[in-house]
């Protein structure tokens, strides 16, 4: 061991002995065989003293101080954790703000939106879905269980008196019922679901039904030569205005245009206006009441053509139903 060490300090080269060098493929070293140094590094028997002494570019702790070949050492940058909250804090803000001013958008719009901008058959399909009438949706809504194709007949004196009785014995009652049986027979055609009711019915009391007409004749005595022709009256409320009023349009227009009768609209009575039904029936149902001419001057019609009376009265009723156009009386 002594001798070794003394002809390690006789080397020219001690750097390239035997003894300390270690094969840095993982090999054990063959004894006297010398270890090639890798390429570009220097023996320690050469360079400058801060080789000798482990320092300077062979010393891979100090490449910091050294321009490598593709540019300036730059240290790793530490990320910071405040920086990564701000972008997602920012992030969530946007994503926020995007979805109120679309929520206000939608809710200003749908305010804005009129009805009329639904196209008419989306309207339609839906009314023939839902079992309504346009006329009951452009009214408003009527409770679920509402009976939208029910429709009343109030037989005009029946079950209660005879009402005017002309010379001739003829009663108003006949006439008012030869005509309501008539168009109950069509409307149930139609696909209707129809009552006729007596004068002062039970069953008025919250009736319930798309439309409740009163039937009913004018005065037997001759009044004078325009005592001719048919009237109209319908029960004004507040919730049913525009319903009477589009029943008052169709059932004029349609009763005048298939009997030749006249509207003598101006001899309308508080009588006809003020009539007791009005008052018993369910606030949803719309109703009126129609005299379907005089007595004398229109004897002839009343009893020879019931059934062009009651088709009158039945077109009618179809327009207001189905919410046609109709023209002011």
């Amino acid at each position: 061991m002594s001798k070794q060490m003394h002809q390690m300090d006789d080397d020219e080269n001690p750097g390239t002995g035997n003894f300390w060098q270690i094969d840095r493929s993982g090999n054990e070293p063959t004894p006297g065989s010398a270890q090639p140094l890798s390429e570009g590094s220097s023996d320690r028997g050469s360079g400058s003293g801060n080789s000798e002494h482990g320092m300077g570019k062979n010393n891979p702790f100090e490449n910091w101080r050294v321009k490598s070949d593709t540019g300036s050492y730059q240290p790793p940058q530490k990320v910071h954790k405040t920086s990564a909250k701000s972008a997602l804090s920012l992030n969530w803000q946007v994503i926020t703000t995007v979805l109120i001013a679309g929520l206000i958008t939608a809710t200003l719009f749908s305010l804005w939106m009129p009805g009329s901008s639904i196209p008419n058959d989306l309207a339609q399909k839906v009314a023939e879905d839902e079992g309504l009438t346009p006329t009951m949706i452009a009214d408003g809504s009527l409770p679920l269980d509402f009976p939208v194709n029910k429709i009343g007949i109030v037989v005009g004196h029946r079950g209660h008196d005879s009402g005017a009785v002309c010379a001739n014995g003829l009663t108003e009652l006949e006439i008012n019922s030869n005509v309501a049986t008539y168009v109950q027979q069509k409307l149930i055609d139609s696909g209707y679901e129809v009552e006729l009711l007596d004068e002062f019915d039970a069953r008025l009391k919250n009736y319930q039904a798309s439309l409740l007409l009163s039937i009913h004749s004018d005065s037997c005595d001759y009044i004078n030569d325009s005592a001719t022709g048919f009237k109209v009256a319908a029960a004004f409320s507040q919730r049913a205005d525009q319903s009477s009023s589009r029943l008052v349009q169709c059932l004029s227009d349609q009763y005048a245009n298939i009997t030749g009768l006249r509207y003598h609209y101006q001899s309308v009575t508080t009588d006809m206006t003020d009539y007791h039904v009005f008052d018993e029936i369910n606030p949803y149902t719309t109703a009126g009441i129609i005299e379907v001419g005089f007595m004398n001057l229109d004897q002839e019609i009343l009893t020879t053509r019931p059934d062009l009376l009651a088709e009158g009265i039945a077109q009618g009723i179809y327009c207001y139903m189905n919410n046609e156009e109709t023209k002011e009386p």
